[in-house]
């Protein structure tokens, strides 16, 4: 004959039967082994006799066997929401993180006309152990990728401040800070690159050098703020009647240059009369009627040099040329001048 008992005995599960009262019936020697007390039939014991249960254990229990009983089916317990209903120690060659063993637990239907269930005590430690250290992992993971994701947006933000500061360099090396126009260093720049590019293409480009007449009676008599606002206006003018592809340059003080890429000479004079026209038109500036003139000199390369102090010499003397005829004019360079 099968010996049952020897068998439950031998298995690492713990199975009570206890009444809806907690008195019990029945251990099997996992249960006597862990709860550190051996069960005899001879004396009548009660599950508070050896486990000290917390007010809502006691609840939580109790209504997990009327659950069972009434339903007459499983109720359960589980590791994850309920950590351990006893409190049973490891055994001695078992280390853990948790100070007691965590269990999953079902309670059955045993006798119901007697309100008796059987407990089955499952060992879970193991498992949760393995579910806190993925927590610990998945948490250290968060923190490193939350840290790297910080660190990522901190580099992005160095790298736009970085790009804001390059574009705020460059824009002071290169542009005039009233007008907005490009500078000088940026006119030598673009002016060398047509050099380049004029030379491959066998092409010509011209060179307009302009002035603004009276300019200087203008700063004596009304003051700098009326002649900062005049040459803002001339430099705007400038832009609105050449091309975006020519480079509208200060020069310095009432000075201008403009870089008109293939092109003629003809065309250059077109361009430098219809700048003029554009110029006398009159203006009301912080309440002051003013009439700009400009005188324009023209160079052309490769006719009246072949670099950047050379073409903008021979235009500066054009320039010259066209003051000393009247102003309000253009003259084209002329190696006899």
């Amino acid at each position: 004959m099968i010996n049952c008992e020897k068998i439950i005995d031998s298995i690492n599960v713990g199975i009570m039967t206890i009444d809806a009262d907690l008195n019990i019936y029945y251990m099997n020697r996992w249960f006597s082994i862990h709860s550190e007390f051996t069960y005899t039939e001879d004396k009548p014991l009660n599950l508070l006799d050896i486990f000290e249960l917390s007010h809502d254990k006691i609840k939580a229990l109790k209504r997990h066997i009327k659950a069972a009983l009434t339903l007459g089916s499983p109720s359960f317990y589980t590791a994850d929401s309920n950590h351990y209903l006893f409190a049973m120690k490891h055994s001695l060659t078992i280390k853990s993180i948790f100070d007691v063993m965590q269990q999953d637990v079902t309670i059955v239907p045993y006798n119901i006309a007697k309100k008796q269930v059987t407990i089955l005590v499952y060992d879970q430690t193991t498992l949760m152990e393995e579910k806190a250290k993925c927590h610990r992992e998945n948490s250290a993971l968060a923190e490193a990728v939350k840290i790297a994701n910080d660190t990522i947006k901190k580099l992005e933000s160095a790298q736009r401040t970085l790009v804001k500061q390059k574009d705020i360099i460059y824009k002071q090396a290169h542009y005039d800070q009233l007008t907005s126009l490009a500078n000088r260093t940026l006119l030598q720049e673009r002016l060398q690159l047509l050099i380049e590019e004029c030379t491959e293409k066998n092409k010509k480009f011209g060179v307009l050098f302009l002035d603004m007449d009276g300019f200087k009676e203008v700063n004596d008599t009304l003051g700098h703020d009326v002649g900062d606002d005049l040459l803002v206006h001339t430099a705007q003018l400038l832009l609105n009647e050449t091309r975006k592809t020519d480079t509208v340059a200060r020069f310095g003080g009432d000075e201008f240059v403009i870089l008109i890429s293939d092109t003629s000479e003809s065309i250059l004079q077109t361009i430098a009369t219809k700048l003029i026209h554009a110029a006398a038109q009159p203006l009301n500036i912080k309440g002051h009627y003013l009439t700009v003139t400009l005188s324009i000199g023209i160079s052309i390369f490769p006719e009246h040099g072949k670099d950047f102090n050379t073409l903008i010499k021979s235009a500066d003397l054009a320039l010259y040329k066209a003051k000393a005829m009247g102003k309000n004019n253009f003259k084209s360079f002329d190696s006899t001048l």
